[in-house]
């Protein structure tokens, strides 16, 4: 089989283990009689799941800021200096808490993704510092409300 063959092979094969991956997820979910929420990048999400990480991370000042600002405006766009002035920390430090937020999603659910989207926002003109950006989908932010935290 040449180069260009076996490429294509391999990523259509993954396409399909994301496919399943998210039709397993929706099953599980259905079974469960959870609702799923999807975040496109940042993968499908069960109040389980939500809750297991939250389990693993609620230690983390960084997190818990993170999480309290985004569900307390939810599908609101927070900025990162938002989340620095809740949590009290240096930048550095709640950066560090973000990546242990990636670790530790990471060792759960073999992938780094969050059940808060974020992208990177556009340059302050003044500063000419972009800076990330946070949000909560309502449904999650209501499972943290109401009994995950």
């Amino acid at each position: 089989m040449d180069h260009p063959t076996m490429r294509a092979a391999v990523v259509a094969a993954l396409a399909d283990v994301e496919s399943l991956h998210a039709k397993l997820n929706g099953l599980l979910a259905g079974i469960d009689g959870t609702d799923v929420v999807d975040l496109g990048r940042q993968g499908l999400w069960t109040k389980a799941q939500v809750t297991l990480l939250w389990d693993r991370v609620n230690h983390l000042p960084g997190v818990r800021a993170l999480f309290e600002a985004t569900a307390e405006r939810p599908d609101e766009k927070i900025t990162f200096t938002e989340i620095l002035q809740r949590s009290g920390l240096q930048e550095r430090q709640q950066s560090n808490e973000h990546a242990a937020l990636s670790r530790i999603s990471a060792q759960l659910f073999k992938e780094k993704r969050w059940p808060i989207g974020n992208s990177q926002g556009g340059s302050d003109g003044t500063t000419g510092k972009a800076e990330m950006l946070y949000w909560m989908d309502s449904r999650i932010a209501e499972w943290w409300r109401d009994g995950v935290r």
